[in-house]
């Protein structure tokens, strides 16, 4: 019975059984640490919806030689996680609420050499009652063992399986599947179908000790055996050399299967490791629908989230629809991509792509970015004067426009780029714009002001009219309409003579009528001009009829009195009738000195139209 010596590895997948199971796989390998030490590792695996893993298990120890129990060992419950399930083929789909929780249960015990080596063993009971391959499988339990070689070896660790097999199995879909081993000491293996043991009781599910070797195997319902354990076509087989396993199952069902690893070195058999566990061979969906999540994400930016929300897929291939380039693909079920500008694309999303099973969908995706826009504000407007706003910002030649002028205004609402609005009074006014384009908004305000317009006036003193030489002070006397007033400007006959003060003085040198004009301007740039006249009045012209330029520094020339004050021409004749003297603007420099004393005759002619003529006597 030696050669039974192994590593078993036992499943029952849980099932609506009154015998409720949990395990539905595992194996138990050791590690040699050195000297007497040994690190045991029992991993098992159970359906989430049966019984939870027992919080400690226990492994018994037997002696090879006569089966005689060496010692036992404790183990914890570490925690469990669940195993995720997949199939070969991407076009099947299997039922739901098919779910698996694994564990390793480790500790380290001491063994001594020992001439014949030990027995490792751990039982528990029971399988679900549908196992469709074993006579009254509700009262079968499993036994898993490992083998220490005796002091003739020094040292083993034993073979583990790598990969837990496919909990379920589609019907009439084919299954390759690697069961290959690894052995930590670079042992041969070779693997073929075996048949499991059986181990505890419904009485008695958990034995502590286990009970000591040999153990029996599970019986086969006929016509099922060790080498035929599912219905399948082409039958079960495994390659003894790489340990792969193929099998296409024909009948829905839970089957129980065993598979060995023997361990060989220098052709020796040092150990069997055997994994005892449950195929569930079900009716699986092979349908796949490539369906896209509809848009649910408009004018925010230009990159978007997707989202596949057919089923049956497992694989994915996406096209956005850039006609510039090649790279807008993604391999994931819910990609995001960043377009490189706004548009309309044809979305494409094929699942399972390269297989019979795939299909494929195209959506359309409207890109765009909300519009922008600003209010581009004209300078503040004076008074009630119309004002013309300008839309600006970020859209496209294709975008709409709507105008919120305010109550009372002139119009109150437009739907052009460019709007003249007038306000129904001064003051600062809100008004809003709303931008569409492409089915997305934007949305601004602004503040327009319409300053409140300076009224100009002033005061004069003295009052006109006023004789030449007197001094005329004008003072602002504007109203600023609320505001401030910031600069004038004072003209005479269009000439400015001050600008930045609130009052000017002017001393006028001729007579005549003035035309002055104040211009202020307030603080917010607002302007108002008044215009006005200002007479100044020269003294009366008196003319002498002698002078005398005798050089005793009185009356040494024609003096006119108050001539300089008018623009004039004067003429002197002598008493022939010839022109003697002539000046333009005549100031009363004429002493005669150039002809001799005698009477003259003269001609003054103000620019007003006034003339006077008569004569003067120069003597010396």
């Amino acid at each position: 019975m030696l050669n039974r010596w192994s590593i078993l590895l036992a499943t029952a997948l849980a099932a609506t059984s009154v015998h409720a199971t949990h395990i539905v796989g595992g194996e138990l390998y050791y590690d040699h640490l050195g000297g007497s030490q040994y690190q045991l590792t029992l991993k098992l695996y159970r359906d989430c919806t049966g019984i939870a893993f027992d919080g400690t298990v226990v492994i018994g120890v037997f002696n090879a030689s006569d089966f005689s129990l060496y010692t036992t060992t404790t183990l914890v419950f570490p925690g469990g996680s669940n195993v995720p399930i997949t199939l070969d083929s991407p076009c099947l789909t299997l039922p739901p609420n098919i779910c698996v929780e694994t564990t390793s249960y480790t500790g380290v015990v001491s063994l001594p050499a020992s001439p014949d080596g030990y027995i490792l063993a751990y039982q528990r009971c029971c399988r679900t009652g549908i196992i469709s391959n074993l006579q009254s499988p509700a009262d079968l339990g499993l036994t898993v063992i490992a083998r220490i070689p005796g002091q003739a070896i020094a040292s083993n660790s034993s073979a583990r399986f790598n990969e837990l097999p496919p909990i379920a199995l589609c019907l009439n879909a084919p299954l390759v599947f690697d069961h290959s081993a690894t052995d930590p000491d670079g042992d041969q293996l070779v693997y073929s179908l075996t048949t499991p043991f059986n181990g505890g009781t419904n009485g008695n599910p958990q034995p502590n000790p286990p009970d000591p070797p040999p153990y029996s195997p599970v019986p086969w319902l006929a016509p099922y055996t060790e080498t035929n354990p599912i219905d399948a076509n082409p039958g079960i087989s495994i390659d003894a050399v790489t340990g792969e396993l193929t099998v296409t199952p024909t009948l829905q069902g839970n089957f129980t299967i065993g598979v060995m690893a023997q361990e060989y070195r220098d052709g020796v058999l040092l150990n069997e490791t055997r994994r005892d566990f449950l195929f569930k061979v079900v009716a699986c969906d092979a349908t796949v629908n490539s369906v896209i999540q509809p848009q649910n994400e408009f004018c925010d930016d230009l990159t978007m989230s997707f989202s596949s929300v057919g089923n049956g897929a497992t694989s994915y291939f996406w096209d956005f629809g850039e006609p510039i380039t090649d790279a807008d693909t993604a391999n994931v079920a819910g990609p995001q991509w960043t377009f490189t500008e706004p548009g309309t694309y044809q979305v494409t999303l094929v699942a399972n792509p390269g297989t019979t099973c795939a299909d494929t969908a195209v959506s359309t995706f409207n890109i765009y970015l909300a519009p922008q826009p600003l209010i581009e504000p004209p300078p503040p407007a004076c008074g009630n004067d119309p004002v013309t706003l300008s839309a600006g910002g970020l859209f496209g030649p294709s975008a709409t426009f709507q105008w919120q002028l305010g109550f009372g205004s002139v119009p109150t609402t437009a739907n052009t780029g460019q709007v003249t609005v007038q306000f129904p009074n001064t003051g600062t006014h809100e008004v809003a714009l709303t931008v569409g384009e492409n089915g997305c908004t934007g949305f601004t305000t602004a503040q327009v002001v319409n300053a409140p317009q300076p009224v100009a006036a002033y005061t004069v003193s003295p009052p006109s009219p006023q004789l030449v030489g007197t001094s005329i002070t004008f003072t602002d006397a504007s109203n600023a309409s609320g505001g401030q007033i910031a600069s004038w400007s004072w003209t005479i006959d269009d000439t400015e003579f001050n600008a930045t003060t609130a009052s000017a003085t002017w001393n006028p040198t001729m007579p005549g009528t003035y035309h002055i004009t104040l211009t202020v301007v307030d603080a917010q740039g607002c302007t108002d001009t008044i215009d006005f006249y200002y007479t100044v009045i020269g003294g009366p012209i008196i003319i002498p009829n002698v002078f005398s330029p005798n050089g005793d520094d009185h009356n040494e020339t024609f003096h006119i009195q108050n001539v300089e004050q008018y623009n004039n021409d004067l003429w002197v004749y002598n008493r022939w009738g010839s022109k003697v003297y002539t000046s333009r603007n005549y100031k009363n420099q004429w002493d005669g000195d150039d002809v001799p004393d005698g009477t003259y005759y003269y001609v003054l002619r103000i620019d007003n139209g006034d003339e006077y003529a008569g004569h003067v006597t120069l003597l010396r």
